[in-house]
């Protein structure tokens, strides 16, 4: 009989749940995150895949991400961490008996990939905007910039991808194939461009002349490669497993987008393939003087009052200056009417600027023409310019170094939106918790 850890006492007469609450870092971000709300979410039979039990109910899988990314441990820490820890555990509603512990280290990456199958983050965006707004200042000044949230690939080059699905074809498909088939293996020269490939990356700066030679000798090995791997499918006339037919089409895709750029000599392609795990991932050229092209996903945030919301999020790049206006439309819906907007150099466009002056908000832009501003205006700009370079960028590097955005190690699509969710709002709950605590704080010392 299947045992149901998720329910425990939360009444002020339990110690444990009144030092959890009243002197716990985690204790205070508990209290400013809706929980009834956020559970709802999910569906009501929440049960994950596997045989593992349920240990979370659906509070427990919403609190378990959190502390991911509060904590900033691996899977199979936090699992460690959540075994030892009754903060904790109260955090994510259940209490492990004496001389029970949870032993799935797959657990964490089962629950995000669930939240990221069920989950609407529109719907979780605006909870936390109803909850918060009561206790956020100036609602009627909005920040907004573009960033890119890395996902964790090794940085991708022609040779190494072409390099890659050759090794895979030539050293593990069509040797299992042709065993199956109880044929010998076809004539190839893998092993001598074998060789080449190791000698090659022992350069540390080979020249251009050498590393087009290179992508030359792979891409024709590849292409018989993927000819020979199609005749053996023929040849067996059974289905492959979904994951081998789905690289495989991968990797032939990336073989006429490699075939293409090397013999018109180009320098670009659509939808560029830069990764075979991760085909969903594209090139983003941020313009960075030490990282001009970023591979990840590139959100537009909206910032209020230090707390950034997602307005728009995506894998391909985009002009975030076409964003502005959706991006007003936006705040004044999770949060209310916009007067002040604060941008970089890029956003005021003629366009914007009409927008802008339409609604009658005012905005950091420079000022065209020979009229300059009065000084109100000037001190107007010059806060909001401040605010933005300082507090809205600066949020970005809090969440990369503090709440694993650094790198997201998730490695599909889905799973990834979840983890950047996550470290965002975590992010924002610390903040909203630092904040709550100040103010209760100064009340006592005023009641003193």
């Amino acid at each position: 009989m299947e045992q149901n850890y998720t329910l425990f006492s939360t009444e002020p007469s339990s110690q444990e749940w009144y030092f959890f609450k009243k002197h716990t870092e985690l204790g205070q971000i508990h209290s400013v995150i809706k929980w009834s709300e956020l559970e709802n979410l999910l569906p009501c039979d929440s049960k994950l895949k596997g045989g593992a039990p349920s240990w979370l109910d659906r509070k427990g899988m919403m609190g378990l991400m959190f502390l991911k990314h509060y904590t900033s441990l691996s899977d199979e820490k936090l699992i460690e961490r959540l075994n030892t820890d009754f903060a904790f555990q109260f955090f994510c509603n259940f209490r492990l008996p004496i001389g029970e512990k949870i032993k799935d280290k797959t657990l964490v990456t089962r629950v995000r990939k669930y939240i990221g199958e069920h989950c609407d983050f529109e719907k979780f965006q605006s909870i936390f905007a109803t909850h918060w707004k009561p206790e956020m200042k100036d609602t009627h000044v909005v920040l907004m910039d573009a960033t890119c949230y890395e996902v964790n690939i090794e940085f991708p080059t022609d040779t190494k991808l072409l390099w890659e699905a050759t090794h895979w074809l030539w050293e593990e498909m069509i040797p299992q194939y042709c065993e199956l088939l109880k044929i010998p293996q076809p004539r190839s020269k893998y092993k001598e461009q074998k060789k080449k490939q190791l000698s090659f990356q022992k350069l540390r700066k080979p020249g251009l002349k050498r590393i087009k030679k290179r992508r030359k000798s792979l891409i024709y090995l590849l292409n018989k490669g993927i000819s020979e791997f199609q005749k053996l499918l023929n040849q067996r006339k059974q289905k492959p497993l979904a994951q081998i037919s789905k690289r495989f089409k991968i990797i032939k895709m990336m073989h006429q987008q490699q075939t293409y750029l090397h013999q018109n000599k180009k320098t670009s392609v659509p939808d560029r393939i830069v990764s075979l795990s991760q085909e969903h991932i594209r090139p983003i050229v941020r313009g960075k003087e030490n990282k001009p092209v970023e591979f990840g996903i590139k959100a537009h945030i909206m910032q209020v009052d230090g707390v950034n919301f997602v307005e728009y999020h995506s894998f391909n790049a985009f002009n975030e200056t076409t964003r502005l206006k959706k991006t007003v439309k936006k705040h004044e819906k999770l949060i209310g009417k916009c007067t002040h907007l604060g941008a970089d150099g890029i956003y005021p466009t003629n366009k914007n600027r009409k927008f802008c002056s339409s609604e009658k908000i005012q905005t950091n832009f420079v000022k065209k023409g020979p009229v300059k501003d009065d000084k109100q205006t000037k001190e107007m700009k010059a806060l909001l310019n401040k605010e933005r370079s300082t507090r809205l960028e600066g949020s970005f590097g809090t969440e990369k170094e503090h709440y694993g955005l650094r790198k997201i190690k998730a490695k599909t699509p889905k799973t990834q939106i979840v983890w950047m969710y996550f470290g965002i709002f975590t992010a924002n709950a610390v903040l909203m918790a630092k904040r709550k605590a100040s103010k209760n704080k100064e009340r006592i010392q005023k009641a003193a």
